[in-house]
């Protein structure tokens, strides 16, 4: 039961890493396989890695609003 648990959050994580990085303009396929192998632990790095590419398109001076 326990086992199945499991299997069924790292699935949803894999969605939802999917849905997020494809809605960023990350790598889809990356971040699904690692929401898959690693669950919630990833949010922190995909967090980072978002930030980055944004500072890469409009530079550290841009000010930004999100709604």
């Amino acid at each position: 039961m326990v086992l199945l648990l499991v299997v069924a959050l790292s699935v949803v994580f894999s969605m939802f890493f999917y849905c997020q990085a494809i809605s960023s303009g990350l790598g889809a396929k990356r971040w699904a396989t690692a929401g898959l192998m690693f669950g919630p632990f990833v949010w922190p790095m995909f967090c980072m890695k978002k930030r980055v590419k944004q500072y890469q398109r409009f530079g550290f001076e841009c000010l930004l609003f999100s709604a």
